[in-house]
């Protein structure tokens, strides 16, 4: 039986879960939204995979984005709070991670049942600022048109021509946001962090992602073969260790 599956869960939540089974809930990457988790699949490590939709973006796009980290964050945790009373885990990927963080501090702060791991994928530790190029890029320079089709081609879906324009509006949005984020010295997460870096990661190099996580997390760190944008095709390497991740059982569980 599906919990709590209102019209706003339903817009959020792609598919929306039963509570009835563990759930991975999957943040997107920056200028993308839930269906760049096509490829991942419906069930893994004995969790359901869901993928969260956020306005502003695919079929949310006619939707007001957020426009900081503390607003989205807010946001979730309400469509989420009937769902967080059974095991659930979150996952991330880069310019995602900070979205889940705030999530996770806003469950937090609300007394909530927190998840048993955040997957968190080509992204340093937060509290030594940004990570990726674009980040550092000056917007007003940046050609967005490029940027988005390159994305989508590195990420095995080519964009169409006449949805480009709105695509690129999503990552300007994205990278908008991102810069006013902050992450406070002597914070930390709490819950456990798996730091996922790639072998032929040019975006978020294996040697940016690792330092300084274990000052702010618990943390397991785990090296995988593959590129940057390989996170969103799950491949067999990514699979394998989620089902182990996903069966190791490191539960925080307050508020009910």
């Amino acid at each position: 039986m599906t919990a709590g599956v209102n019209v706003s869960a339903r817009r959020w939540l792609m598919p929306p879960p039963s509570a009835d089974t563990p759930i991975l809930f999957c943040f997107p990457y920056a200028g993308v939204g839930a269906s760049s988790y096509r490829q991942w699949p419906r069930q893994i490590g004995g969790h359901q995979v869901c993928a969260l939709q956020p306005p502003g973006r695919e079929n949310r796009m006619r939707e007001e984005p957020h426009r900081t980290h503390t607003a989205f964050a807010a946001d979730l945790a309400d469509v989420l709070e009937p769902f967080v009373h059974g095991e659930y885990s979150f996952a991330a990927h880069c310019g995602g991670v900070p979205f889940a963080l705030d999530t996770i501090a806003e469950l937090d702060r609300r007394v909530l049942p927190l998840p048993t791991r955040l997957i968190s994928s080509s992204w340093g530790a937060p509290d030594r600022g940004l990570y990726g190029r674009l980040n550092f890029a000056d917007l007003t320079a940046l050609d967005l048109i490029a940027e988005t089709t390159a994305l989508f081609e590195q990420a095995g879906s080519p964009i169409r021509s006449d949805f480009v324009e709105l695509a690129a509006r999503v990552l300007r949005t994205d990278l908008e946001v991102q810069r006013g984020y902050r992450f406070e010295s002597g914070r930390r997460v709490p819950c456990r962090v798996v730091v996922v870096a790639w072998t032929r990661d040019d975006v978020v190099p294996p040697e940016t992602v690792f330092p300084g996580w274990a000052d702010c997390a618990e943390v397991t760190e785990e090296l995988l073969d593959g590129e940057h944008l390989d996170f969103l095709h799950c491949p067999n390497g990514l699979r394998q260790a989620l089902d182990r991740w996903l069966k190791t059982n490191h539960v925080v569980r307050r508020g009910g």
